[in-house]
């Protein structure tokens, strides 16, 4: 994992310079660059690829305050309340990802896949393909029907502004591009990919990549192409090369760069820890009580892992305040007091205690806070773990039966909930110990009714989500669990929206700059930019 390392910062800031540009839909000359360079490798286009889907920390302004305040994982903090928590519309923070992922990432895979398709380099071209549907799976789950076909094609064939492909064609062809990636890989090919950050070139683990994507992508349509959805998540767990079953096997991209640098173009740690860690004399991630009650209630041993109270004793430097977690436990009068949806974090202002530790009264540090572990730009970017895997699977198992899986959904629930509980411990908590994870699985286990098991399967995909807000949000929207009462239900409010938006507004440039085809795309919504119209899928 540590390649990205043995590429210097000059030859990325090289590689940003010559390979990204405005968006498609924009600014005609600078799409048809005749300066180029066509002898770029793709080996060091695909590291930059890997590494910028979570250290460019720009596009995590989106998923900070958007997907995860959407979610209620967090709250409390001015920026995620005062959009996620409060509906607010804002073109900057809803347009990151759609506005800097086509430009820096979509047109960079683009240009691996022609620049491989008739080569020696065969695997690299499907792991481009692979990683490509990746890419394009968090911007279409984001807004719906987008640029696909023709999008990062401005170099290549002169198309600057692309067409919005319908998100019903998109997700047909993840499954054809997943499938014949999975078919065409091949590990006696001679070349080996240099430049993979995610599995170090390992042809094996890329297949059962490209089976649990398909296995994601596929049970996103259970309800709106339910015939189809069972055809194509049979084919992922029946495909040759098997699925990511252990933590061996999962989907990472590891950051070893540890500096605290908000320089744009910087991504080789993790964004979205970055942001988070804040620019403030503090941190701010305030957990949302519908996140901290939920571990609470069911008396899950994860809930003091993704969450922890701290003083503020030391400024500017996150890691040195006192954790006084432990002490509130012990301490009958100090109560854990996290933000409620819709608020920030100084309104209904909490009761405190004195404390022994630190020898002051506290009372905001009653606020439960995002546990330091994630704060690390070190924390891995999630593409695809074993837990996901194994809970979609006991979906499948639940829906349809054992022409899925010869495994029950009983046993897929509880060894993806395991593997949720060890996962953790890539962000360094400490081991959990299986009577504990046993115990938790017995209180809250799946019952034999279908609703429950949807239910239950689906909470356990929130919960493991909350590093990968993305597929949270996608996976809520998609399952409708768990059942998230709306910020005003809680007496905030809210803005532009009464209830959860489910998708996000284009960027209003591409208004301007792609206006026949941002037309029809508006015009298959019913003629507005709604972010209450829910994407295809979504139903």
């Amino acid at each position: 994992m540590k390649t990205i390392y043995r590429i210097s910062v000059s030859l990325l800031c090289m590689l940003a310079m010559t390979l990204e540009s405005c968006s498609d839909s924009a600014f005609d000359e600078l799409n048809t660059n005749p300066a180029k360079s066509p002898d770029t490798d793709p080996n060091y286009q695909l590291s930059q690829c890997e590494a910028q889907v979570w250290g460019y920390w720009i596009w995590q302004e989106t998923a900070l305050k958007y997907a995860m305040p959407f979610c209620q994982y967090l709250m409390g903090d001015w920026g995620v309340t005062n959009y996620g928590g409060h509906y607010l519309k804002d073109d900057k923070y809803m347009g990151s990802i759609y506005e800097q992922m086509y430009p820096m990432t979509v047109k960079n895979l683009v240009d691996i896949i022609d620049h491989t398709r008739e080569s020696d380099q065969r695997n690299l071209y499907y792991m481009a393909r692979v990683f490509k549907v990746f890419v394009s799976g968090i911007i279409t789950d984001l807004y719906g029907d987008v640029p696909y076909t023709e999008a990062g094609r401005g170099y290549i064939n002169g198309i600057v502004q692309p067409k919005f492909d319908r998100q019903e064609d998109i997700y047909k062809d993840f499954m054809n591009e997943l499938q014949v990636a999975n078919d065409s890989l091949d590990e006696n090919q001679p070349l080996k990919v240099t430049g993979d950050l995610i599995y170090n070139g390992d042809v094996g683990l890329w297949k059962k990549l490209a089976n649990a994507l398909h296995l994601r992508y596929a049970m996103r349509m259970v309800n709106v192409a339910p015939d189809l959805a069972k055809e194509e998540a049979s084919k992922a767990l029946h495909n040759s090369g098997g699925l990511i079953a252990s933590d061996k096997e999962e989907a990472l991209v590891r950051y070893v760069y540890d500096s605290f640098d908000w320089t744009n173009d910087e991504y080789r740690r993790n964004g979205l820890s970055q942001l988070m860690r804040g620019r403030e004399d503090h941190p701010t991630m305030y957990i949302c009580s519908t996140f901290f009650n939920y571990l609470g209630k069911t008396k899950d041993p994860r809930q003091f892992v993704y969450c922890r109270n701290y003083d503020q004793s030391s400024p500017n430097k996150p890691f040195g305040r006192a954790d006084i977690t432990d002490e509130m436990i012990n301490t009958p009068k100090a109560k854990f007091q996290p933000v409620d949806p819709g608020y920030f974090h100084y309104e209904k202002w909490p009761s405190g205690y004195w404390s022994k530790q630190v020898k002051k009264y506290l009372m905001k540090e009653c606020r439960p806070q995002i546990n330091n572990i994630f704060l690390k730009l070190t924390s891995p970017g999630v593409i695809m773990t074993a837990a996901e895997t194994k809970l979609l699977e006991a979906e499948a198992v639940a829906r349809w039966g054992s022409e899925m899986s010869s495994e029950t959904v009983e046993k897929l629930y509880a060894q993806g909930v395991k593997a949720a509980f060890h996962f953790l411990e890539n962000y360094g908590a400490d081991a959990f110990k299986d009577r504990d994870i046993d115990r938790y699985i017995r209180h809250n286990n799946v019952s034999t009714d279908l609703e429950d098991q949807l239910e239950k399967i689906n909470t356990q995909l929130w919960i493991l989500h909350f590093n990968n807000p993305w597929e949270g949000y996608a996976n809520w929207r998609r399952s409708g669990y768990p059942v998230l009462k709306p910020s005003p239900d809680y007496g905030a409010k809210c803005i532009d929206s009464q209830t959860t938006p489910l998708r996000l507004c284009y960027p209003i440039f591409e208004s301007s700059y792609n206006k026949v085809h941002y037309n029809e795309a508006i015009d298959r919504m019913g003629g507005t930019d709604d972010w209450n119209k829910p994407v295809w899928w979504d139903q």
